[in-house]
């Protein structure tokens, strides 16, 4: 079931500094940690002044939507799904 959530979490990433690329690896969500084991997608979109990067990942069995402020370097969970209707 596709949930939209909107909320702020915490993010480990990886930095590949050749590839010019920062990418989410782990997140935090109520207390439990998921490990990015794809990148689905990713896309920039402007939000006003604010460059917003938009994930879509998958740990196997759940799919988060993802986005970054890099303004104010805040990761927020925008969407979340179990893969079932």
């Amino acid at each position: 079931m596709l949930e939209t959530i909107h909320e702020k979490i915490s993010v480990i990433t990886v930095h590949d500094r050749q590839k010019h690329t920062v990418i989410p690896a782990k997140l935090r969500l109520q207390g439990k940690v998921y490990n990015v084991t794809k990148i689905g997608f990713h896309h920039k979109i402007w939000d006003g002044r604010n460059r917003i990067h938009i994930f879509s990942v998958t740990t196997g069995a759940m799919d988060f939507r993802l986005s970054y402020d890099t303004e104010t370097l805040d990761w927020t969970l925008e969407e979340v799904s179990d893969g079932l209707s």
